[in-house]
């Protein structure tokens, strides 16, 4: 029973980098006339300076967040929290979507069920669910106390 809850936890878990993507994210969009560094932002969370660091560096490459040089330099959201979504920062920082199983990741994968699986569209349109909670959900959501009460009580 235990493996089982283990699998089901780890299912669907975001990675460190998105994790953090998100946190420094949330910060900026909650603070939108400051300038953030990576500094504040780990200290803030207590979380790696160096790893915030490269994770600003990728979602300034994907433009969704903007670099200020010098002294006082550092980073904030290029844009609307509000039109930033979930998906976005995720594809930002993993890159192409990864599938739920092996045959979701690309087309040319051999799987020795395929001719028989009854699996793989149910899962497809599984999927597809994930990532339209991803697209439907904005920075601006994360950033928003009342969201989180909205969330408890539904």
């Amino acid at each position: 029973m235990e493996s089982l809850r283990t699998t089901i936890n780890n299912m669907l878990k975001l990675s460190k980098r998105v994790e953090y993507a998100l946190l420094a994210m949330q910060d900026m969009a909650q603070r939108p006339d400051a300038i953030v560094s990576a500094k504040d932002v780990a200290e803030r969370y207590s979380i790696s300076q160096a790893l915030v660091a490269k994770v600003l560096q990728q979602l300034v490459r994907d433009g969704v967040v903007r670099s200020y040089a010098g002294v006082n330099g550092g980073y904030a959201l290029s844009t609307e929290p509000s039109l930033i979504s979930i998906e976005r920062v995720i594809q930002a920082i993993e890159g192409q979507d990864n599938g739920l199983v092996d045959c979701q990741d690309s087309e040319d994968h051999e799987c020795s069920a395929l001719g028989s699986c009854t699996i793989r569209e149910p899962l497809s349109v599984l999927q597809e669910r994930i990532k339209e909670t991803f697209r439907s959900m904005s920075i601006a959501e994360l950033a928003s106390p009342k969201h989180f009460v909205q969330l408890e009580v539904t």
